[in-house]
């Protein structure tokens, strides 16, 4: 009778996994694989580090299966998580090559060396100090302002929200700056609320409220910006064209932003068809609505929609005051 052949076992790889020099062994973390596409970012783990070392199964086809990423991804990269915080990363690898080279995907991570026992060191960089500046227009320090750091990933969707790897939460100090270690790739500042210039608006110089920032992957950045710019309370009266008051007309507004949530309904006219208005340097338009909103083709929306012509605009938002029949 003949024996069952024995089962095969799916090839794997051995890394010794340090960080700046073989010594410093890597005691705990993970290999994770990081893929993103327009509808998100998706992680699978990939192996446990312990004591150093890491075994990556090289069973593609198990491995495709598992991850399951997007039919759409963009690009995969490695990631090795190393507690909380130390975060390292490979530059951004296109999906026709990842699954084609995944031990080469691993060398991204730093400096490997083919060991005589089989395995292969990985060393990692080791993180360096980065140094962070915050200044106001006028080139004074923006202390006290709190931050969120993360290692940059992925923001390449519809509305261009952040998702990467936390590093932590820091507040500038009286100088307007903030240091830290991370490895030497772009960082991210999540939830910073700033405002760009933009051209002209309305009333003069435009601006677009801007929220999270990418940071290059330099040690010594200095960021100056705009934290504010000038807001106002408008008066806008909407009468008919007989000139009785127009009530419950909704209105509209537009402002420049690098998210989502660029236009958005801000009020109504009251029984006199008049409402109150609170603009600022980002708007580039206000449109007056009744009985919306529409579709797009909506045959009512011609005659039941109005956006403020140039000149309107410009008499709102240097008066700040405005009637108009309609």
């Amino acid at each position: 009778m003949s024996l069952p052949a024995p089962a095969q076992t799916a090839p794997q790889s051995k890394y010794v996994i340090s960080v700046g020099r073989p010594s410093e062994k890597l005691r705990s973390g993970t290999l994770w694989l990081y893929s993103y596409s327009w509808y998100g970012l998706q992680q699978y783990k990939l192996a446990t580090i312990e004591n150093g070392l890491a075994v990556l199964s090289l069973d593609i086809d198990r491995l495709k299966r598992e991850a399951d990423a997007h039919p759409d991804t963009s690009a995969y990269l490695l990631v090795i998580q190393a507690g909380e915080h130390p975060w390292f990363r490979t530059p951004d690898i296109q999906p026709d090559v990842f699954w084609t080279d995944l031990q080469g995907a691993v060398r991204l991570l730093g400096t490997t060396t083919e060991l005589a026992t089989g395995e292969t060191e990985l060393v990692l960089p080791a993180p360096v100090r980065r140094r962070l500046t915050f200044l106001n227009p006028d080139g004074r320090p923006k202390a006290n302002l709190d931050l969120t750091v993360s290692i940059y990933v992925w923001d390449q969707n519809h509305c261009g929200v952040h998702e990467g790897l936390p590093v932590g939460k820091f507040r500038t100090d009286s100088k307007g700056t903030v240091e830290f270690l991370a490895p030497l790739v772009p960082l991210y500042l999540d939830g910073l609320q700033y405002f760009e210039e933009a051209g002209d608006g309305p009333a003069g110089p435009a601006y677009s409220g801007n929220i999270g920032m990418k940071i290059a992957a330099d040690e010594t950045v200095v960021v100056q910006m705009a934290w504010q710019v000038p807001e106002f309370t408008a008066q806008l009266q909407v009468l008919t064209r007989s000139g009785r008051p127009r009530p419950h007309v909704d209105i509209y507004g537009n402002w420049n932003t690098n998210t989502c949530g660029g236009s958005d309904r801000m009020a109504e006219t009251d029984v006199r068809g008049i409402v109150r208005l609170d603009l600022g340097a980002t708007f580039t338009g206000l449109t007056l609505m009744i009985g919306g909103p529409y579709s797009a083709g909506d045959p009512e929306a011609d005659k039941n929609t109005r956006g403020l012509t140039d000149a309107e605009l410009r008499e709102l938002f240097s008066k700040h005051r405005l009637t108009i029949r309609w």
